[in-house]
């Protein structure tokens, strides 16, 4: 009985890992400049593995989510040209 509700439960929390993060663009500069998706390319090649959140704000986009080993990582992006302008690491 647990087995048949785990395996049902599977494709669930497997969508769940894939559902894309919806970005927020409150600011002039990243509806003309660069776009969310490619904000999150530049921040997966700045060592972001996992997005967890996406906005802009102040003509950047600010990248959140995790580093390949699990830490939390931000990456604010120059919105209008794509420059990486920060990346912090936690611990």
């Amino acid at each position: 009985m647990i087995r048949t509700a785990l395996l049902a439960a599977a494709p669930l929390a497997l969508s769940l890992l894939a559902t894309p993060v919806p970005a927020r663009a409150d600011d002039n500069q990243c509806r003309t400049g660069i776009t969310a998706e490619e904000a999150i390319r530049i921040a997966r090649g700045a060592g972001v593995t996992r997005v967890q959140d996406v906005d802009c704000d102040d003509g950047k986009w600010e990248v959140e989510g995790r580093d390949a080993q699990g830490r939390e990582i931000e990456v604010d992006i120059h919105a209008g040209d794509g420059r990486v302008l920060s990346v912090d690491r936690d611990g």
